[in-house]
């Protein structure tokens, strides 16, 4: 299926290229609005599912990201839909309890940050953004990308798409933003294979375009507010933002979506030396409430009036992309989990999504932007993103490990006698880990970006 966006656009692009999206989750709908928000250039959507819809339920959002949603011209559209619109004022973001105990577990630190965490339903930040697509963007619905091939031996050559189905369509740049099992990117990973790890040119760096297990499994699902404040009266994880309760080996998230009305629930167990091995079995499936009450039968008693609520809850093998050595090639670019597919520990898979989607599509709607220089405008994307975002997937890497007591020099969980000093001073180390999706400001990320453009095409012309 296909159909325009909103009325048709009856005006002529002003680029003389057109642009493929593969993928119609949050960044790939977040990359063609930034497109259009822009330019006029023309834009294919293609999404895999019959309709667009969305995988999961909570999210999470930073002042960073906020702050490319005010760009985007989306940020009042969000704080509607938001718990507590952000302030400038410090708001409370986590609190953090070691709750792997039967008795009352302990509260050790409370994270206060600029614009606080919002939350929201997911479904709700997809909704705003494909009310927000442009005109120029048509979506096709039933399209699941095979693989692509080139038109032709040059590298800005055509793109011809081939789908599920049988059908085929063409284009002058492709965008991978089709998630962990991209075929975007199993294509330019095996082309780039062909053309240069089998003909010895370089040393193959291939492997790490396979998604490796990170070795944790995570049990998610929705806890009406409602119930758990009939049966626990007050009950913390109502009324804070997010509540993190820890233990080794495990961890719990919780916080309120859907304007206050759920608790998104997240249980994390750890399998130890699973990262990096092969994981046996559906990667989704479903699971029972009895799996997850087994999973904290011996934690506080917190944790288990959230028990008491849980519904039957969908099992996650987490797994990552991770290392990277390339995002573009050509005409052809990946963005979003495509790309760097990390932990759920920061919640920023979505966030940098959208922080691709801003980079890329202000680059690709640029007026200094046309066809011939397509190939060195995604090498530029890339050189501003990749390296950039790797570093946010080793960040969620480790603030999962500290949340189970199993980070290198954190402390273990073991030494009870000095446990409250120990405790602090994770605490200090957590917010530090933390501090990036406050401090940094995209806005001088994109500032780079274009003056890089600018010098690259000053110095194309000097060449003429």
């Amino acid at each position: 299926m296909q159909f325009a966006t909103t009325s048709p656009h009856t005006t002529m692009s002003t680029k003389d290229f057109r642009i493929a999206i593969c993928g119609g989750g949050l960044g790939g709908l977040a990359l063609a609005v930034a497109i259009g928000r822009f330019s006029d250039v023309a834009i294919d959507l293609y999404e895999a599912a019959p309709q667009i819809s969305t995988v999961g339920a909570g999210i999470a959002l930073w002042k960073r990201t906020w702050r490319l949603f005010h760009h985007l011209g989306l940020d009042k559209g969000l704080a509607e839909l938001s718990i507590t619109p952000p302030s400038e004022k410090p708001q409370p973001g986590f609190a953090f309890r070691r709750s792997d105990q039967p008795e009352e577990g302990i509260q050790f630190h409370r994270m206060m940050v600029p614009y606080g965490s919002t939350t929201l339903h997911r479904a709700d930040m997809m909704g705003l953004l494909q009310r927000n697509l442009p005109p120029t963007c048509t979506i096709h619905t039933s399209k699941r990308l095979l693989h692509y091939t080139h038109d032709g031996p040059a590298s800005g050559a055509g793109i011809t798409l081939h789908f599920a189905d049988g059908s085929t369509a063409q284009t002058d740049v492709l965008i991978g933003a089709d998630g962990i099992r991209s075929p975007t990117r199993a294509t330019l990973y095996r082309n780039a294979h062909q053309e240069e790890c089998e003909k010895a040119v370089s040393e193959c760096r291939c492997k790490a375009a396979t998604p490796m297990w990170s070795g944790t499994l995570a049990y998610r699902c929705l806890i009406s507010v409602e119930e758990l404040e009939w049966l626990h009266p007050g009950h913390r994880a109502a009324k804070i933002p997010t509540m993190q309760y820890g233990g080794k080996m495990k961890h719990i998230i919780c916080y309120p979506i859907s304007q206050g009305r759920e608790l998104n629930f997240i249980g994390f167990r750890t399998v130890p030396d699973g990262e990096g091995t092969t994981y046996d079995g559906p990667w989704v499936e479903d699971g029972t409430p009895e799996d997850v009450r087994q999973m904290f039968e011996e934690w506080e008693p917190e944790v288990q009036q959230l028990l008491d609520c849980v519904r039957p809850p969908s099992k996650w093998a987490i797994h990552v992309v991770d290392g990277l050595p390339f995002s573009a090639r050509g005409n052809v670019a990946l963005m979003g989990d495509a790309v760097h597919a990390m932990t759920t520990h920061q919640g920023s898979g979505a966030g940098e999504a959208i922080d691709d989607a801003y980079i890329l599509g202000r680059l690709l709607a640029h007026p200094l932007t046309m066809r011939a220089r397509i190939p060195a405008v995604l090498n530029l994307y890339e050189s501003v993103r990749l390296r950039a975002a790797a570093e946010i997937v080793r960040r969620s890497r480790l603030t999962g490990l500290m949340y189970e007591f199993s980070a290198p020099g954190s402390y273990d969980g073991a030494d009870r006698e000095n446990e409250r000093e120990h405790l602090n001073k994770l605490g200090e180390d957590l917010y530090g880990v933390w501090t990036w999706q406050w401090e940094g400001e995209p806005d001088a990320e994109w500032e780079g970006a274009e003056a890089k453009l600018k010098e690259m095409v000053q110095a194309e012309e000097g060449r003429t």
